[in-house]
């Protein structure tokens, strides 16, 4: 089996199932978008009917189930169950929708599908951007103040910059602000609550549809998480960040100074913020910036060769992670309980 690095074309979310979208997916980060209005690029996807597919070599065409079909383990690693995780670039030239996620066994009691923790990383931003995290409620309670039509004034925001970083676990409320692109890393599921949606209304006039009572059931409203600021150790070629390690991923950024090797036995995503060259064997691949590459977990020897940032996620493994950062996993979300 002669498995290589899987260079991703993405599934794009837009018109009217993203009308919060705008055109910055296509006008910066050069996808391919299909219109002004495209919200999300699904980069690493194997979600039905929405699939990314490989965009090089002899496999060029196919869709990530179908490789994980030809390659099994190989490509993902040791998987229960469907394929874990979902990657995906967002522009919110609107803010979107205030959401809340269910956690997996609500998830698959209510839905037939797992939940969803999520993780955020701040591509670009207007100057005074914000995103909505988590609830101010001052003692008071949230099914109160939802059905009193007090939910705007309970939502705690905080403004964000560039290169900043949110954990999103399953109940935490939650929505993307105007003007902001992100990086997002998630469970491979699109089991969302809609809590609010500002009033907006789709081309038949109806407002889009709201899921309070589920929203309010997994809703942990006392949650308060801090922006994360992660844990930075010197490696061969540079150095590595770690910014979260949970369950289900686990998302850092490679400062990449010359030639950084990539560990073996796990499967990872990488997506630069400057062109590099990923190295393996006798081969290798120039990845332009917010490329989307697929490492299967079964290669070795793949380096990345350059100057410049690159975000990795990818399937975790938090005993080997607090065994190399010791003291210094307290700064990893999700790693220490």
């Amino acid at each position: 089996m002669n498995i290589y690095p899987l260079l991703m074309a993405p599934y794009f979310r837009h018109g009217e199932e993203t009308p919060w979208g705008g055109s910055m997916l296509r006008d910066v980060f050069m996808k391919d978008a299909p219109d002004d209005c495209t919200g999300e690029s699904l980069e690493v996807s194997a979600l039905p009917g929405r699939e990314s597919m490989v965009r090089n070599g002899v496999h060029a065409g196919k869709t990530l189930s179908r490789m994980i079909e030809l390659w099994g383990e190989a490509l993902t690693g040791p998987m229960q169950g469907e394929f874990p995780l979902l990657l995906k670039l967002l522009d919110a030239k609107q803010t979107l929708s205030v959401q809340v996620h269910p956690g997996d066994e609500y998830g698959m009691a209510h839905e037939g599908k797992l939940g969803k923790s999520e993780a955020w990383v701040v591509l670009n931003a207007e100057p005074g951007a914000k995103i909505a995290y988590g609830l101010d409620l001052n003692g008071g309670d949230l099914r109160a103040e939802v059905e009193a039509g007090r939910l705007e004034g309970a939502l705690h925001w905080e403004t964000v910059r560039p290169g900043d970083v949110y954990y999103i676990p399953n109940g935490t409320v939650h929505a993307l602000g105007a003007g902001i692109q992100v990086y997002e890393i998630q469970q491979s599921s699109d089991a969302t609550y809609r809590f609010w949606d500002w009033g907006r209304v789709g081309k038949d006039g109806r407002p889009r549809e709201l899921h309070t009572e589920k929203a309010l059931d997994v809703s942990v409203p006392d949650r308060r998480l801090p922006k994360i600021e992660g844990t930075t150790v010197l490696c061969k070629g540079g150095s590595r960040t770690y910014y979260i390690s949970e369950k289900h991923f686990e998302l850092c950024r490679l400062n990449l100074s010359g030639r950084m090797p990539l560990s073996s036995g796990r499967m990872c995503f990488l997506t630069p913020m400057s062109p590099v060259t990923l190295r393996w064997a006798d081969d290798s691949l120039e990845l332009n910036p917010f490329d989307s590459v697929l490492v299967p977990a079964q290669m070795e020897g793949v380096a990345l060769e350059g100057e410049g940032k690159v975000l990795l996620s990818g399937t975790p493994d938090q005993a080997a992670l607090r065994e190399e950062l010791g003291y210094r996993a307290e700064n990893v979300a999700g790693l220490v309980e």
